[in-house]
């Protein structure tokens, strides 16, 4: 099998976009927030019209900021994390997705593979349901190279759960 490798460094746009990627793959979690901000928002309007505009400017205001204070503390956490890593290179083989940084060299077995999801900007590759590998796309030669390797990759995990059932 020919390997399909790719290399790239993660930039702050590559973390902004995984970011609002996984809030909008998400959808429990944006639900939540919704709904969260609708009562909020609701109750404030309620002590308004009761005439308690302390609490009526407190619960329209945390309706207002709670949303994009979240996703601050999520890129600054994401930021926090992927800083370190440098220089990436991954690469399809028989036994799984290989990656390599200056973290040192591993291998994700394509039956730890839970999804694999491609954005406009990346391609995301869920290692069970709670980790995220992330490749960008920009660091393809063109976006049918960035797609034939998503495709390959989601073929090779694919094959490797219909072996396991």
């Amino acid at each position: 099998m020919e390997e399909l490798t790719v290399s790239f460094q993660y930039t702050k746009q590559d973390i902004i976009n995984f970011v609002l990627d996984s809030y909008s793959f998400e959808k429990v979690r944006c639900t939540l927030f919704l709904i969260f901000n609708l009562s909020a928002f609701i109750i404030g309007l309620i002590f308004l019209f009761s005439h308690k505009y302390h609490l009526a400017f407190l619960f329209i205001g945390i309706s207002i900021v709670a949303f994009p204070i979240v996703l601050y503390a999520s890129y600054r956490t994401a930021c926090n994390s992927l800083k370190v890593i440098t220089d990436v290179v991954c690469t399809i083989k028989d036994e799984g997705l290989s990656y390599m940084s200056n973290l040192g060299d591993n291998v994700i077995p394509y039956s730890d593979i839970y999804d694999v999801r491609v954005t406009e900007e990346l391609i995301f590759v869920y290692v069970g349901k709670h980790s995220t590998f992330m490749i960008p796309k920009r660091a393809f030669k063109s976006l049918d190279k960035a797609l034939d390797f998503a495709a390959v990759l989601t073929e090779k995990y694919n094959k490797e759960k219909l072996t396991n059932a």
